[in-house]
């Protein structure tokens, strides 16, 4: 089995190319999607998430709040660190078992969609990585036009993800969405077309 992992930033067009990758019919592991199941219903992390940071992070349901603590963690770097430490390896596992699942079941193919790809250490559990990139002004633009947040917010988020210039120079890929989203279609179209595997 081939897996890639597929990162970016906040704003930088990486859903749309996960999306593309489930038109095709690659199955597609979500690390955020993981995250927010384990902070909603996975009583060990809400745990220990509340230990770590209090009880008013918690919802009316008994899950996290994800608001509430998102509020406090990127305000505070040493708060953001301590979060990532418990959340990281518990998604790292339940992927990893979703990726055995799919492998048992002669899958050939298999994308990881991971924000912190690089920040967590999951380049080192896939073959390939492939970055979705776009200059910083662009993603600045794109995260302020979309998200209810202030600047201040928006650069906040975007330094905590690491620069994607960075990021761009570590990839085996690399996707340019700074243009239009047929534009990255043709890219991904390509790049598809030359990729020697059984699809």
């Amino acid at each position: 089995m081939l897996t890639i992992g597929l990162t970016g930033g906040i704003g930088s067009g990486k859903s749309t190319v996960a999306q593309w990758f489930k038109k095709q019919g690659v199955p597609v592991l979500d690390a955020d999607k993981t995250a927010h199941r384990l902070l909603e219903s996975d009583p060990s992390t809400i745990s220990e998430l509340v230990s770590q940071f209090g009880a008013e992070i918690v919802g009316d349901s008994g899950e996290i709040n994800r608001t509430k603590l998102g509020l406090r963690v990127f305000s505070d770097k040493e708060a953001r660190k301590q979060l990532e430490c418990i959340v990281h390896p518990r998604v790292m596992k339940c992927m990893l078992v979703e990726q055995a699942v799919l492998k048992e079941a002669g899958v050939k193919l298999c994308l990881w969609d991971v924000p912190l790809l690089f920040e967590a250490g999951f380049e080192n559990y896939v073959d390939e990585v492939w970055v979705v990139w776009v200059p910083r002004d662009v993603q600045l633009l794109r995260v302020l036009k979309r998200d209810k947040l202030s600047l201040a917010e928006v650069e906040a988020r975007i330094a905590a993800q690491g620069s994607l210039d960075r990021k761009r120079q570590l990839a085996d890929v690399v996707i340019d969405n700074s243009g239009s989203k047929l534009e990255t279609e043709r890219q991904l179209d390509e790049i598809w077309a030359n990729m020697e595997i059984d699809k």
